[in-house]
């Protein structure tokens, strides 16, 4: 198992038309450019605008994107977190049922839980699908105002539990976490390309990260060096992962990577889907000026 998630996975943007539609079209066309570059796609997630579309929007770029991979060995995850237990399940079922090789859930975000709700609901979330697909948790303190502990993981991967996406940013939770699964098949993905080459000394198998969009040769070259022993080519590669970083802006950067892909590689993502919006002349200018001091990266 480990070996499918060696290397980048894009947390893929989904490129939306004017009306807010997802443009399947677009859709096709940046996956099969990623494909050949890329060893698996994380869909639906947090740049991917999840939690701005309709279910039925997810249910889509979920069907597109695996349609696009069969015959490939390419792992798709596909992100249902939702704040409903009831919907996360329904989405899960669905990327099961289209042959998804996982599916990824958010802690529930929005109202303030406790661990054992959070315990619940990962569990609810198990018994449904466990038998069908690969269930991930996919820890994101920032952004669901929950962060899951050592313990809690372990309780889970005893439970059924077959993968964690942390993007905590903490080495430590990393350490912890991977000290509590005693399952040798448990995946442990780290969710930023910036804490990259630490968790994969830590244990860590994969990335799901935002750059491996753009420059999934550098993402992917992170690896490579950590693989081959190269310490030294690890970390000054891990260094201008972490600079380019700086580039595209606090948050999650979406309207930076719908300029870059169209600059650098003519990738046309459409448009962001609302409230965000597209970069307007002065930010794609900055945009391209810095793209232009990264000559040498794929």
């Amino acid at each position: 198992m480990g070996k499918k998630f060696f290397g980048a996975m894009p947390a893929l943007i989904t490129p939306f038309d004017a009306g807010g539609e997802v443009d399947v079209g677009k859709l096709k066309t940046f996956v099969r450019w990623l494909l050949p570059r890329v060893h698996g796609l994380y869909v639906c997630g947090s740049y991917g605008s999840q939690p701005l579309m309709r279910a039925d929007q997810c249910r889509l770029v979920a069907e597109t994107v695996v349609g696009e991979c069969q015959g490939r060995d390419k792992t798709v995850i596909v992100h249902v977190g939702h704040p409903s237990s009831d919907i996360t399940i329904d989405l899960a079922r669905h990327a099961a049922g289209i042959g998804a090789q996982g599916v990824a859930s958010l802690t529930p975000y929005y109202y303030l839980h406790g661990p054992q709700l959070i315990t619940d609901h990962f569990k609810a979330l198990i018994d449904a699908i466990g038998d069908k697909a690969p269930v991930y948790l996919y820890n994101n303190p920032k952004y669901t105002n929950y962060c899951v502990t050592g313990e809690q993981v372990g309780e889970l991967a005893r439970y059924g539990l077959k993968g964690l996406k942390d993007s905590s940013t903490s080495i430590q939770l990393f350490y912890n976490c991977i000290a509590a699964v005693k399952d040798p098949d448990f995946v442990f993905l780290v969710g930023s390309q910036t804490m990259l080459y630490p968790c994969l000394s830590a244990g860590g198998q994969g990335c799901v990260s935002g750059m491996s969009n753009l420059f999934p040769g550098l993402v992917n070259a992170i690896f490579d060096a950590a693989k081959a022993g190269d310490n030294a080519r690890a970390v000054a590669l891990q260094q201008e992962a972490n600079e380019l970083r700086h580039l595209t802006g606090s948050g999650i950067p979406i309207a930076f990577y719908h300029t870059a892909l169209k600059y650098r590689w003519g990738i046309d993502l459409g448009l962001p889907r609302r409230p965000l919006r597209a970069l307007d002349a002065a930010g794609e200018a900055r945009v391209r000026e810095a793209l232009d001091r990264y000559p040498h990266l794929s």
